[in-house]
Protein backbone atom coordinates (compact mmCIF):
# COMPACT_ATOMS: atom_id res chain seq x y z
CA UNK A 1 0.00 0.00 0.00
CA UNK A 2 1.48 3.41 -0.77
CA UNK A 3 2.42 6.02 2.15
CA UNK A 4 1.67 9.47 1.41
CA UNK A 5 1.94 12.65 3.71
CA UNK A 6 -0.95 14.05 3.04
CA UNK A 7 -3.80 15.14 6.46
CA UNK A 8 -6.69 16.36 6.84
CA UNK A 9 -6.64 20.59 7.56
CA UNK A 10 -3.77 20.27 4.50
CA UNK A 11 -4.38 23.47 3.10
CA UNK A 12 -2.75 26.46 0.30
CA UNK A 13 -4.00 29.94 -0.86
CA UNK A 14 -2.91 30.61 -4.04
CA UNK A 15 -3.76 34.37 -6.08
CA UNK A 16 -3.98 35.89 -9.28
CA UNK A 17 -5.11 38.29 -11.55
CA UNK A 18 -6.93 37.05 -14.63
CA UNK A 19 -5.88 37.34 -17.85
CA UNK A 20 -7.04 37.63 -21.00
CA UNK A 21 -6.26 34.13 -21.43
CA UNK A 22 -8.19 33.35 -18.39
CA UNK A 23 -11.37 34.99 -20.89
CA UNK A 24 -13.57 32.27 -22.79
CA UNK A 25 -13.10 32.47 -26.74
CA UNK A 26 -14.39 30.09 -28.62
CA UNK A 27 -16.18 29.69 -32.54
CA UNK A 28 -19.99 30.58 -30.62
CA UNK A 29 -19.23 32.26 -27.88
CA UNK A 30 -16.87 35.53 -27.14
CA UNK A 31 -16.97 36.90 -23.79
CA UNK A 32 -13.49 38.12 -23.70
CA UNK A 33 -13.71 40.32 -20.69
CA UNK A 34 -14.79 37.83 -18.02
CA UNK A 35 -13.19 34.30 -16.42
CA UNK A 36 -13.87 31.43 -17.92
CA UNK A 37 -15.56 28.54 -16.09
CA UNK A 38 -12.69 26.19 -17.99
CA UNK A 39 -10.15 28.56 -16.59
CA UNK A 40 -11.51 28.93 -13.05
CA UNK A 41 -11.69 24.57 -13.07
CA UNK A 42 -7.96 24.72 -14.65
CA UNK A 43 -6.77 27.46 -11.92
CA UNK A 44 -8.23 24.90 -8.82
CA UNK A 45 -7.01 21.97 -10.55
CA UNK A 46 -3.19 23.30 -10.60
CA UNK A 47 -3.21 24.34 -7.19
CA UNK A 48 -4.63 21.48 -5.94
CA UNK A 49 -1.59 19.92 -8.09
CA UNK A 50 0.81 21.77 -6.37
CA UNK A 51 -0.58 21.64 -2.91
CA UNK A 52 -1.04 18.15 -2.81
CA UNK A 53 2.36 16.88 -4.83
CA UNK A 54 5.17 17.22 -2.19
CA UNK A 55 3.02 14.83 0.39
CA UNK A 56 3.66 11.96 -2.33
CA UNK A 57 6.07 9.59 -3.59
CA UNK A 58 7.49 10.87 -6.67
CA UNK A 59 6.33 7.67 -9.02
CA UNK A 60 2.42 8.78 -8.36
CA UNK A 61 0.57 11.75 -9.04
CA UNK A 62 -2.75 12.72 -8.30
CA UNK A 63 -5.80 12.51 -10.58
CA UNK A 64 -9.24 14.06 -10.55
CA UNK A 65 -12.15 11.53 -10.25
CA UNK A 66 -15.23 14.03 -8.88
CA UNK A 67 -15.61 17.37 -9.47
CA UNK A 68 -18.42 20.13 -8.12
CA UNK A 69 -18.04 23.71 -8.74
CA UNK A 70 -20.67 26.41 -8.33
CA UNK A 71 -19.97 29.44 -10.13
CA UNK A 72 -21.84 32.04 -8.37
CA UNK A 73 -20.66 35.11 -10.17
CA UNK A 74 -18.87 37.11 -12.74
CA UNK A 75 -15.36 37.68 -12.59
CA UNK A 76 -13.79 40.65 -14.32
CA UNK A 77 -10.36 40.20 -16.39
CA UNK A 78 -7.84 42.62 -14.48
CA UNK A 79 -9.22 41.62 -11.16
CA UNK A 80 -6.96 40.00 -8.55
CA UNK A 81 -8.52 36.81 -7.16
CA UNK A 82 -7.54 34.39 -4.06
CA UNK A 83 -8.58 30.87 -4.05
CA UNK A 84 -8.34 28.78 -1.27
CA UNK A 85 -7.97 24.80 -1.10
CA UNK A 86 -8.58 22.75 2.33
CA UNK A 87 -8.04 19.00 2.10
CA UNK A 88 -11.61 17.95 3.84
CA UNK A 89 -11.33 14.14 4.44
CA UNK A 90 -9.02 11.06 3.15
CA UNK A 91 -10.94 7.69 1.94
CA UNK A 92 -8.31 5.29 1.07
CA UNK A 93 -6.69 7.23 -2.03
CA UNK A 94 -9.11 9.19 -2.49
CA UNK A 95 -8.33 13.11 -1.40
CA UNK A 96 -11.68 14.87 -0.89
CA UNK A 97 -10.82 18.79 -0.99
CA UNK A 98 -13.07 22.03 -0.82
CA UNK A 99 -12.29 25.40 -2.33
CA UNK A 100 -13.75 28.80 -2.52
CA UNK A 101 -12.23 31.69 -5.05
CA UNK A 102 -13.01 35.35 -3.70
CA UNK A 103 -12.51 38.57 -5.50
CA UNK A 104 -12.55 42.40 -3.78
CA UNK A 105 -16.19 41.89 -3.64
CA UNK A 106 -16.19 38.31 -2.17
CA UNK A 107 -16.98 34.46 -3.20
CA UNK A 108 -17.61 34.08 -6.71
CA UNK A 109 -17.29 30.41 -6.60
CA UNK A 110 -16.99 27.27 -4.58
CA UNK A 111 -17.17 23.69 -4.72
CA UNK A 112 -15.58 19.91 -4.16
CA UNK A 113 -13.16 17.83 -5.41
CA UNK A 114 -12.10 14.26 -5.40
CA UNK A 115 -8.50 13.42 -6.83
CA UNK A 116 -7.50 9.56 -6.35
CA UNK A 117 -3.56 9.19 -5.58
CA UNK A 118 -2.35 6.72 -8.46
CA UNK A 119 1.18 5.44 -9.79
CA UNK A 120 1.42 7.04 -13.49
CA UNK A 121 3.39 4.34 -14.90
CA UNK A 122 -0.36 2.31 -13.78
CA UNK A 123 -2.18 4.80 -15.16
CA UNK A 124 -0.96 5.01 -18.79
CA UNK A 125 -0.60 1.38 -18.61
CA UNK A 126 -4.93 1.22 -18.22
CA UNK A 127 -5.09 3.99 -20.66
CA UNK A 128 -3.38 1.91 -23.13
CA UNK A 129 -4.90 -1.72 -22.43
CA UNK A 130 -8.44 0.61 -22.59
CA UNK A 131 -8.08 1.63 -26.57
CA UNK A 132 -5.91 -2.14 -26.90
CA UNK A 133 -2.05 -0.32 -28.26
Amino acid sequence: MMEHKIYAGLSVSYEKVITASDSYLSNAVMIDNLMSTPALLSTVIESSWNMLKPYIPTEYITVVTDFYLNHHEPTLVGEKVKFSLVVEKIEYNKIHVNFTGADHVGEFCSGTLVKAIVRYDKLLEAAYKRVKM
